[in-house]
């Protein structure tokens, strides 16, 4: 129940740290990965914790590890289009 609790506390805080971010856009998809372990880290211990079945867990993992290949490809492409990964740099105007 402790682990329930600090994993919710940890997503409130990856979030914050999300929304407060605006320099680089490797800062931001490092919080988003944080945010979704302390996703999956909630979720297994409430399916631990109730004795259900899995199988939502699994999926949740395939999304995250699809998620964070999808942002670092992004981010190569963003990279080598701009030369810097800084979110003042992704205005619309200057595509």
């Amino acid at each position: 129940m402790y682990l329930i609790f600090v994993s919710t506390v940890l997503l409130c805080f990856f979030s914050w740290t999300f929304s407060r971010q605006q320099g680089h856009v490797l800062n931001l998809l490092i919080s988003l990965e944080a945010a979704m372990l302390s996703v999956l880290v909630f979720y297994y211990f409430a399916t631990s914790l109730y004795s259900s079945n899995s199988v939502l867990f699994l999926m949740l993992l395939t999304f995250a590890a699809c998620e964070a290949a999808f942002g670092l490809s992004l981010l190569v492409s963003l990279l080598r289009l701009r030369g810097n990964d800084l979110v003042s740099s992704l205005s619309t105007t200057s595509w």
